[in-house]
């Protein structure tokens, strides 16, 4: 399979080509072609990296130095006959409060929208944060971590190809998972904030973990409230995994289909957020084997009104019934769901 490759990238290439006294694009693009591992940073680390039918994008900052730079260097592969593309990220300039506010968070959801549109055209992706503001170099790291995608870079010292591997320990993702409509709320604030007087009420409720991915800046002289780079980074890997999850099939027995059907609208939306939450990788942990020595267990953890027990076979999962935290809920507590009182051919899959 191949790769696509996205680079950050930085002004290496000018400044060498500088000190060289060389300032006409022709001459700078002879200059790469000619050592491409001392030409820049970007060059440098995709020599190494690159094999025969990747794809480069150049993540370029909002600056006039940023854009030639990766316009020289997509010049450069192009003719090199490898495909490349780059792509500006708003907001990432030399400005200080601007960087932080809208630059890197830009940063962020571009370098994440890439990461999903490679994954669909199914891709393998390689982050290359070698070049470019350290600051992206930092959060390029840690979307790799998230996304489990590996990240390159060039060690300083050694002059070598740096690779962190995609890692096998999997990230908490329930803050997002229970607290969803209220980060939903703020994303779709104007420009992802919204002021903090309407912001402090809804996330009182939310635990400390939450309430650190959020930072408060000012804008027209008035304080609002969003995520921080880092929450950023966080919430487009769980929307990543949350869409992805929504592909595991869900079956319902002829109990839990009753049910369903005679819900209220809004009982059944709270209920299909419960069912799209259980299909994420995480369902496990917030599980808890409530089934009087039986089969299913009961979903969530916690103390939430809509409750659902399941089961789990075959990469399907098989609900036995949909009820609501209180003597029902503890009798089929006790009383349990087992499969020998089931016939799987009974079970209906469910549409949502």
């Amino acid at each position: 399979m191949s790769n696509v490759i996205l680079t950050t990238v930085g002004t290496s290439l000018l400044f060498n080509a500088r000190r060289d006294n060389l300032v006409q694009d022709s001459d700078i693009l002879a200059y790469i072609k000619q050592d491409p591992i001392k030409a820049s940073a970007e060059t440098n680390s995709l020599t190494r990296i690159l094999h025969k039918g990747d794809e480069i994008v150049l993540l370029h900052s909002d600056t006039v130095e940023g854009a030639r730079a990766a316009e020289l260097l997509e010049q450069y592969w192009r003719q090199q006959g490898v495909p490349c593309s780059r792509v500006r990220i708003p907001g990432l300039a030399y400005e200080a409060q601007g960087f932080v506010d809208y630059g890197l968070k830009n940063f962020v959801r571009t370098l994440a929208g890439e990461i999903r549109k490679a994954t669909r055209a199914q891709k393998d992706v390689i982050i290359n944060a070698t070049g470019g503001f350290k600051a992206e170099i930092s959060y390029a790291t840690v979307l790799g971590l998230v996304f489990k995608v590996p990240v390159c870079y060039i060690h300083e010292q050694f002059r070598e190809i740096v690779t962190l591997p995609p890692t096998p320990i999997s990230w908490d993702n329930s803050l997002f998972v229970w607290y969803r409509d209220f980060f939903d709320w703020l994303s779709e604030g104007e420009g992802g904030v919204r002021p903090k007087a309407e912001v402090e009420p809804r996330m009182a409720p939310l635990p400390e973990e939450a309430q650190v991915l959020l930072e408060t800046f000012e804008l027209d002289g008035k304080p609002y409230m969003g995520l921080s780079p880092l929450g950023d980074a966080y919430l487009e890997a769980f929307q990543t995994e949350f869409e992805q999850a929504q592909s595991v099939p869900v079956y319902f027995s002829p109990k839990a289909q009753a049910t369903w059907e005679s819900l209220e609208p809004a009982a059944q939306e709270r209920y299909q957020k419960l069912l799209q939450r259980l299909r994420l990788p995480n369902r496990a942990a917030n599980s808890e084997l409530k089934s009087g020595g039986g089969d299913a267990l009961g979903y969530p953890k916690g103390h939430t009104d809509e409750r659902l027990f399941y089961a789990e076979r075959d990469g399907k999962l098989y609900v036995f019934a949909l009820t609501r935290h209180g003597p029902e809920y503890e009798r089929m507590c006790r009383e349990g769901f087992s499969w020998r009182d089931f016939d799987p051919a009974d079970f209906t899959l469910w549409e949502g």
